[in-house]
């Protein structure tokens, strides 16, 4: 039976990864990356592609522009950090798709199993600050893909209804289809209340998936 597991998270505050905080300033429409292992470290070589259709003239730090038209740039950057991009294939998984916006990467992946799973989140967690699940799926025997599911009882009411509004409002979404402060306003609590619901509903999610 094939056992792998199709994943798609959300990392913020990823300090090494030179495209973050370059996404935090530009548009980027498209995004690549590879690995090169030199005498004394393995770099990550990427380009990225940078909407250009309402220019203000500035560019991107870190990247050297290689192309460039009159709607879009494409930079080319390397680097020897620690980021998403050389930790996630460090554990077998190559990286299927990346995104980037607002500082924030979208990374997707197959692990073979829940440990291999387990190991990237963990590793991810200790050179990034924010790392959130958006999407697990499981292969089935019959190549036919189910979801991952949670026990419901584990979470209070309020808990649920932070996790399952931020979720129909767009909070999780790259880019955010809304601010805490307004799914804060939706549920009738204080911004405080809400990340602090949120930030437990999703620590126990996590618990729930990883240790499945």
């Amino acid at each position: 039976m094939v056992s792998g597991i199709h994943v798609q998270l959300a990392v913020s505050d990823a300090d090494g990864c030179p495209v973050s905080s370059i996404s935090e300033e530009f548009e980027i429409e498209s995004l690549s990356v590879a690995q090169h292992a030199t005498r004394t470290a393995t770099e990550v070589v990427g380009e990225l592609t940078v909407d250009r259709s309402d220019d203000a003239g500035t560019e991107p730090e870190a990247a050297e522009e290689v192309f460039v038209d009159e709607t879009k740039s494409v930079y080319r950057y390397t680097h020897d950090n620690e980021c998403p991009c050389q930790r996630v294939p460090s554990h077998g998984c190559p990286v299927r798709t990346l995104r980037a916006d607002s500082g924030r990467l979208i990374v997707s992946f197959i692990a073979p199993d829940l440990e291999t799973l387990r190991g990237v989140v963990t590793d991810l967690r200790s050179c990034c600050k924010g790392v959130t699940v958006n999407r697990l799926t499981r292969s089935a025997a019959t190549d036919e893909r189910s979801l991952l599911f949670v026990d419901r009882t584990a979470f209070t009411d309020r808990q649920y209804e932070a996790l399952e509004t931020a979720h129909e409002m767009g909070y999780f979404d790259s880019p955010k289809g809304t601010t805490a402060e307004e799914v804060a306003t939706e549920i009738g609590i204080s911004v405080a209340t809400f990340l602090e619901h949120l930030s437990v509903a999703q620590t126990k999610l996590l618990d729930q998936i990883l240790s499945t």
